[in-house]
């Protein structure tokens, strides 16, 4: 596997409660996250298994307890919006497409917008990645360039202009709701990444976010320089080039938010540099 092009940087998983709630504990959006997460207490929240690591690491930044705060309702994503409506559960912890039927059928309102990078304790600069096999990227350089030039333009176009965003997504997007389209593109634009451009420093912190009901995968002594590799973001997004095939020196790896340049690093408990990205996965 090649990882190429960085899809994500912040959190996809917001915290939605039912308005009614909101009203009720008079909980204010512009409150401090620890009041935010305080006014919730006793709630039943429910959250798909994956992203209840994120939602733990969400109460530990402000030194709460998730279990002795809320109640923890596991679920099928699936199965979210049905318990939300019906009442099985005041909250969700949730991301698309369930997160904007929440908020435009379900009367269901932001609290807590991981989203928008708000909280730097779980911003993650680099979720969710395009990946390739080895073979594929050493025969088919150029395709991933491509590819990465198509996500640059695509990611401009939603800072730049929400609506055309929209109109795009509908003319390709056969059966898409205007409605839950338009709020979930607003609130998913500070997510998008500024270009496609990886590094390893933000694939290591997808370790320490690995979902609960998973195995984390055995990586010591594993460089990880040999399937991160930047080049054909870095040659979409500088409009050069560089020998097909062949990585840019010095590319691979690094620190940083997920911009590529930079060190190599090996996930061995020692590295050339040190990692100060974050990432998360699901």
């Amino acid at each position: 596997m090649l990882i190429f092009a960085n899809l994500l940087r912040n959190d996809p998983v917001n915290l939605v409660v039912r308005k009614s709630i909101v009203d009720e504990r008079q909980i204010s959006l512009d409150a401090p996250l620890i009041d935010r997460l305080e006014a919730i207490r006793g709630l039943k929240v429910g959250v798909a298994p994956g992203p209840v690591v994120v939602l733990r690491a969400l109460f530990e930044s402000v030194g709460m307890d998730v279990d002795n705060t809320i109640e923890v309702v596991l679920m099928d994503p699936e199965s979210e919006n049905e318990a939300f409506g019906s009442g099985a559960v005041d909250a969700l912890y949730a991301y698309s497409p369930f997160l904007e039927r929440a908020l435009v059928d379900q009367d269901a309102v932001i609290i807590v917008n991981q989203s928008a990078g708000q909280f730097p304790q779980v911003n993650f600069p680099q979720i969710h990645s395009m990946a390739t096999t080895q073979v594929y990227a050493a025969e088919n350089p150029d395709v991933l360039v491509a590819i990465s030039r198509g996500l640059l333009k695509a990611q401009q176009l939603i800072h730049d202009d929400l609506q055309a965003t929209a109109s795009a997504l509908m003319q390709a997007i056969e059966g898409l709701n205007p409605q839950h389209l338009a709020t979930i593109i607003e609130i998913y634009e500070p997510a998008i990444p500024q270009s496609p451009e990886v590094s390893v420093a933000g694939v290591v912190r997808v370790i320490d976010r690995f979902p609960d009901h998973r195995t984390p995968p055995g990586l010591t002594g594993i460089d990880l320089y040999d399937y991160v590799d930047p080049q054909f973001a870095l040659r979409a997004v500088n409009g050069g080039d560089s020998p097909s095939g062949n990585r840019i020196p010095g590319s691979g790896g690094g620190k940083g938010d997920g911009s590529g340049g930079g060190n190599k690093t090996a996930v061995n408990g020692e590295s050339d540099d040190s990692v100060d990205s974050d990432d998360n996965g699901y």
